[in-house]
């Protein structure tokens, strides 16, 4: 089995760049605890290209990776030659493989997440501490401009890097936008904790590198900044070791933590080297780094079976933004219930309510899906991409093409199961848009129903008839319709289909009755084609609106719960266990309580293994 190149170690830059002692500090701060990567960040310092070519002789004659970040782009910037194409290429002369590229400074939330004041300074442009922000627009006519204009200014900049010969562009992001980052050029992203939840950041820049056919992803730990707001806080020291564990179970294959070694100077303290603080941040970095030097981990990444769609033209980051596409003066560009709905995801990792009548099978698995990870994967991906995955769920915004109508047709013929809403079928690409549904052959190929052209408006809930079809997934139903609505929050607007497949079915219908009246207004329509099921929520408000939330979210946390039942290899624990399986069944187990131990049971061809997890303890096993 081949082992994953991991590499790890530190960032210099973030509070200082001192060119001149450029080699000592990396002698201390990387040779010496025995790492084996470094990034090099001056912020526009003056660099003379002998420094440089100093320094890449130095760090490949110690086996050191490295990375730029953004000299080359500032090079071509000012054109005052001292980087020129001849330079990079001796660079890469001299580092080969050691030298990986250069780095792109989190253009992504720049241009779809921050809000206008975060860089300026009154009435400045965006330009302070010697970082240049590209130029923000606020006059979009539709999401469709916004994604266009995003991927115009990156690809500027990536070409920048293409041209010089750079063997990569790196791109730290902090937000889901990292799927339109690589669309504009990036090769190599690497994400940054702990902004947000590394749940959804992981799975985001996991599914994009699937996408987009990339090879392998890393991890920037901002713990100073990101990982709390109080530097002596024992739960943020503790954070840091669990973000460090997770990102390496979740697929990460480099690590570069940005300050903390060395420095803390935030929020208005500072810490010196020889601070206890300084020196917890180096414990975490040796812990990770042992890790690394004795686990073999197999290559290709963790095992996924669910993803959820980020779909066309959707500019959610999941992190410090609540309007798309940078528009915050526009109350349509706000976020609304498309957006909302990606709040599911908060709630995965975390066990449903033991009172949740609608949690079923022989063990709660509801937790996680199936080998404990999802990804959150572009519309982008081609159907073999789409196809590795057993269930797709859509959430946020989608404008729907018919080329990727038959793209997820072709995804349910070849055995794969789909989840979406009807506000997921509309075609506009306007906020405010008018409905505009897929034409009808393209609905019927998908989901085998006629758009009647009826939106009708109610406040009663629905009954299921049965559950899916050719899955695990158990839904509320009974033998008899003789029961309770359920799901009733309020207002929802539902599109009238008829059925009109030979393997389409009402699978739940609105209903007003305890008694067994049905409605001619499906709720929920399942088609089968072939071994593959297609499944839609009727309604044409966005799964995050508050009355529409309750049935869609009761449908994913159940296909969540589906898929791990359905696993070969089940994990049967607490709800703060994460947990990964790789190849040849290396299964990663992390517990993230910070006080207590947890027990942890693995089940596999009627074979069983109780393990108990030491608080933030992380291990590795073959089962």
């Amino acid at each position: 089995m081949k082992k994953d190149l991991i590499i790890n170690g530190v960032g210099i830059g973030e509070h200082s760049f001192n060119v001149s002692g450029i080699i000592s500090e990396i002698t201390e701060r990387v040779i010496k605890p025995g790492y084996n990567y470094v990034t090099l960040a001056p912020r526009r310092a003056h660099m003379p290209a002998e420094d440089i070519i100093k320094w890449a002789e130095f760090l490949a004659d110690n086996q050191i990776y490295f990375r730029f970040s953004g000299i080359f782009r500032d090079a071509h910037d000012i054109d005052d030659g001292k980087i020129s194409p001849e330079i990079i290429q001796r660079i890469k002369e001299i580092a080969g493989e050691y030298f990986l590229g250069d780095s792109l400074a989190e253009m992504g939330s720049s241009l779809g997440a921050k809000m206008p004041g975060y860089y300026t300074c009154g009435d400045s442009n965006y330009e302070t501490k010697g970082r240049s922000e590209p130029e923000l627009r606020f006059d979009f006519d539709n999401v469709k401009q916004a994604h266009d204009y995003f991927i115009e200014t990156v690809s500027h900049v990536t070409e920048l890097d293409r041209r010089a010969g750079v063997p990569n562009t790196m791109s730290v992001e902090a937000t889901a936008l990292v799927k339109y980052v690589v669309e504009s050029g990036v090769n190599l992203p690497i994400a940054e904790l702990m902004c947000g939840s590394p749940d959804v950041i992981l799975s985001a820049i996991r599914g994009t590198v699937k996408a987009f056919g990339l090879e392998r992803w890393g991890t920037h730990i901002a713990h100073e900044w990101y990982g709390g707001l109080r530097h002596s806080d024992t739960l943020k020291r503790k954070r840091l070791s669990l973000g460090y564990k997770y990102s390496y179970m979740a697929g990460s294959s480099i690590f570069e933590l940005e300050s903390g070694d060395a420095l803390l100077s935030s929020y208005g303290e500072i810490h010196e080297r020889d601070s206890e603080l300084c020196r917890d941040y180096r414990l975490a970095l040796d812990e990770i780094n042992e890790i690394i030097k004795s686990d073999s981990r197999p290559i290709g990444g963790p095992k996924v079976k669910l993803a959820f769609v980020y779909g066309l033209h959707d500019a959610w980051c999941g992190w410090g933004a609540s309007s798309l596409w940078n528009q915050f003066f526009r109350k349509e560009w706000g976020h609304g219930p498309a957006e909302y709905s990606w709040r599911i995801l908060d709630e995965l990792g975390s066990k449903r309510s033991w009172s949740d009548v609608a949690n079923y099978g022989d063990e709660d698995t509801s937790a996680l899906p199936a080998h404990g990870m999802y990804d959150i994967i572009p519309i982008e991906a081609d159907t073999d991409t789409l196809s590795k995955y057993d269930y797709l769920i859509f959430l946020g915004w989608n404008t729907m093409t018919e080329e990727n109508a038959d793209k997820l047709t072709e995804y349910v013929r070849r055995g794969g199961h789909l989840l979406m809403s009807a506000a997921h079928l509309n075609m506009s690409e306007k906020r405010d848009g008018e409905l505009k549904l897929l034409p009808t052959e393209k609905l019927e190929a998908l989901f085998g129903c006629r758009f009647l052209g009826e939106i009708r408006s109610t406040n009663d809930g629905v009954k299921f008839r049965s559950d899916g079809e050719g899955t695990d997934i158990l839904y509320p139903a009974t033998k008899s319709l003789i029961c309770d609505p359920l799901y009733s929050a309020g207002y929802v607007r539902y599109a009238r289909f008829m059925l009109t497949g030979a393997n389409a079915r009402e699978l739940a219908f609105v209903s007003d009755s305890f008694l067994d009246r049905i409605s001619n207004l499906p709720a929920v329509i399942e088609n089968r084609i072939v071994k593959g099921s297609a499944t839609l929520v009727c309604a044409i408000d966005y799964p995050g609106h508050p009355a529409c939330y309750p049935l869609y979210r009761a449908m994913v946390r159940e296909t969540v719960s589906a898929s791990a039942r359905e696993a070969a290899i089940r994990v049967i624990g607490s709800d703060r266990l994460r947990y990964a399986v790789y190849e040849g069944d290396k299964i990663y187990l992390l517990n993230t309580d910070y006080d207590l131990p947890i027990n942890v049971r693995l089940k596999k061809a009627g074979k069983e293994l109780d393990i108990t997890l030491d608080p933030l303890e992380m291990r590795a096993l073959i089962f």
